[in-house]
């Protein structure tokens, strides 16, 4: 304890400060060379210490070393700031701590309409301090450093990189509170509602001792609850939910000078204004956890609100194009390209659909709409794969997404292709439906006045970043040094040969007392794996986590870390979720990780091996890559992949260096593929909602 510390915990035990401590530090000089907490209270009291040549050799001692252990700078050196003020906080009793957190709050709201520059305020960073002592009330531990690091980089409006394990969601608690201080909205976005739930959930007693109120909002939040949720200070939602609340809401408010009087109401009674249908105060502040997942991965589509428009024809119309498409012969009528998922026609194939509708109802004589549709049950056919990109419950089609592994409740294909496509699969076809509003997620991020983002893996994305959102990125290191050991790479010519070793590698790890966690990219492969495994280890001692066992998904995960145990998930494992492992694996070596299937980015890969040697435990990975795998028969030419096949057969030592630079070939193609892609969609929302709220 520094001797500042020891001299205000000695004026408080004999009665020597006042209760109106919190309002003398709020009274301070706000200047760069500010003194600390202590001083400015010791000041405000006539009560100065003087330093002594150990408090001064003990500050020059410290800064010279924050050269080299804080190599971040200028929030490095904040952080340490904070960290001193809060262990000054701790000398308060619970009155004293309130009526400082009520001043804080007072003098965040002053400062927050001080937008000149994008650091955070002396305010906030105060107020960071108190929000830090409050963890440590409530959780009996204090916030590292490199946690605040995060916070203030989320308040800076930054892209903060944490590493899997190093406490993100405390990360963005802490930064959700000051943020909502400031007295305007702040919302929490994060990749799934079960996250949503749980990490409001979690963070009750630490919002309540904060003065702050907080809600979560997820896909079964009925809109009356909505309403009084976003009534709070702090929103834990999805992406989804969020965007699509705010385009219900223009579409209440409709345009032009309704919509301003509503804004100046709203203005006048700080936010709350009431009109029928409308569930949001507005947006201002905004931290997005798994930022890479929410403003990249689900940026590829737009959200669309759309309403049921029952059409008879268009209905009947799916049914008989899937039944045209089944006559079309593959090379012959149409071409299939597996890498970009389009379906190609050829000269043959449009003469041949031009002569099969002539005697069909009218609805099949604009060629071009015949064409489109039957191009759409092709593709619905071909190119899209049961527990893949979609799974069927009770007769009703319910999509996956594919970076997550999760279901995708309350989306749904485009208009026409989710007519088809239940046509192919001879369930019943549902009432198409037409578009109310749509936006980009790129838009909708880019107006919020202050956007801050946090994901284990936001490196391989950071130019994305900086180019549509404006976001640089911190890269915050480990706690405590990463103790992972990377397996040398094994390569297999057939998907069969490969999981076959794959069973060999958790019986191995098995015997040692460890557990195995295996990430694949679908439903479809986790099934096809898990026989090989269940031969060789029997049924007991394997869990299988997938877009079908969502609900189970806490029960899996508990147990992924228990000795003899090996889980078999899709991405959405990666998510979130904290694998705890017992002491027995701990000991023995910690968790192994199997990446079984590479995937589309990088970055997913990342996550996934991110689940082991976590704060320091013990951990390692390898990966397992087949020629038969699904990136490379859709993004390597078909050329090269034959080649690499027959390479396989020889020279043993260099097989992982040229699986490594197939990986990276692949990769590459998916991801500037993937950024074409979002480019485009956020280009056409711009030029079409122009005149748009």
């Amino acid at each position: 304890m520094s001797l500042e510390s020891k001299t205000l915990e000695r004026l408080l035990a004999r009665g020597r400060l006042s209760p109106d401590l919190p309002s003398a530090w709020a009274e301070g000089d706000a200047s760069q060379a500010e003194p600390s907490v202590a001083l400015r209270v010791l000041q405000s009291h006539g009560l100065e210490h003087k330093p002594t040549a150990l408090d001064r050799g003990a500050k020059w001692g410290l800064a010279w070393l924050g050269r080299w252990v804080r190599p971040l700078g200028r929030l490095g050196r904040l952080a340490h700031a904070v960290q001193m003020q809060s262990s000054l906080w701790a000398q308060c009793d619970t009155h004293l701590f309130d009526q400082a957190i009520v001043q804080c709050k007072a003098r965040c709201r002053i400062e927050r309409g001080k937008p000149e520059h994008r650091q955070v305020s002396e305010a906030e960073r105060q107020a960071l301090s108190l929000v830090a002592e409050a963890v440590r009330r409530v959780h009996g531990f204090s916030p590292h450093a490199e946690q605040l690091v995060g916070a203030l980089a989320l308040l800076e409006g930054r892209m903060t990189e944490m590493a899997t394990g190093e406490g993100k969601t405390l990360t963005a608690a802490m930064a959700a509170i000051v943020a909502a201080w400031r007295g305007l909205p702040c919302h929490v976005v994060t990749s799934n509602d079960y996250l949503a739930a749980r990490d409001a959930q979690i963070g009750q007693a630490l919002f309540g001792l904060c003065q702050v109120s907080v809600a979560s909002i997820t896909s079964d939040t009925p809109p009356p609850a909505r309403s009084a949720a976003y009534g709070h200070d702090i929103v834990y939602t999805t992406a989804k939910d969020l965007l699509a609340d705010h385009l219900r809401d223009g579409l209440a408010l409709g345009r032009g000078a309704y919509r301003t009087r509503f804004s100046l109401s709203a203005a006048r009674q700080d936010g709350r204004a009431s009109v029928q249908g409308v569930v949001m105060r507005g947006i201002y502040q905004v931290i997005v956890d798994e930022a890479d997942s929410v403003l990249i991965d689900e940026a590829v589509t737009p959200l669309i609100i759309s309403a049921q428009h029952p059409d008879a024809l268009l209905e009947e119309a799916s049914v008989q194009a899937v039944e045209l498409a089944r006559s079309l012969q593959e090379g012959r009528d149409f071409r299939l390209q597996r890498a970009l998922r389009h379906i190609e026609w050829t000269p043959e194939g449009r003469a041949l659909v031009q002569e099969v509708t002539q005697g069909l109802p009218a609805f099949w004589r604009r060629q071009d709409r015949a064409q489109e549709l039957i191009q759409m049950a092709l593709y619905a056919m071909h190119l899209m794969v049961q527990d893949q990109h979609y799974v069927v419950e009770q007769e009703k089609i319910i999509l996956v997404d594919e970076l997550t592994g999760r279901l995708a409740l309350q989306r749904t294909l485009s208009l026409g292709m989710q007519q088809v496509l239940e046509a192919s699969l001879s369930i019943p076809v549902s009432a198409p439906t037409e578009v109310s509003a749509r936006s980009s997620f790129q838009r909708f991020f880019r107006r919020f006045e202050r956007l801050g983002g946090m994901t284990g893996t936001a490196r391989e994305a950071r130019h994305e970043f900086a180019q549509v959102y404006g976001l640089s990125l911190v890269a915050v290191p480990t706690h405590k040094s990463v103790q992972r050991q990377v397996l040398p790479l094994r390569v297999y010519a057939a998907e069969q040969e490969k999981f076959e070793a794959i069973a060999r590698e958790c019986e191995d790890i098995l015997q040692q007392g460890r557990a195995v966690l295996i990430g694949v990219r679908s439903v479809r492969t986790s099934l096809a794996l898990a026989p090989f495994i269940t031969q060789r280890l029997g049924q007991a001692n394997i869990q299988i986590l997938h877009a079908l066992e969502h609900e189970r998904e806490g029960a899996i995960v508990a147990r992924a870390g228990q000795a003899g145990m090996v889980t078999i998930a899709t991405n959405m494992a990666g998510r979130g979720t904290d694998i705890a492992l017992d002491p027995q694996v701990r000991q023995r070596g910690g968790l192994h990780v199997v990446v079984a299937e590479v995937n589309d980015f990088g970055r997913i890969d990342r996550q996934l091996v991110g689940r082991c040697a976590r704060q320091g435990d013990p951990g390692s990975v390898r990966y397992f890559v087949s020629a038969q795998d699904e990136l490379f028969m859709r993004m390597l030419p078909k050329g090269v992949l034959q080649l690499w096949r027959r390479s396989l057969s020889g020279q043993p030592a260099l097989q992982p260096m040229v699986a490594h630079a197939m990986i990276l070939w692949a990769q590459g193609m998916a991801q500037r593929m993937a950024f074409r892609q979002r480019q485009m969609i956020l280009k056409q929302d711009i030029e079409i909602e122009k005149d748009g709220f």
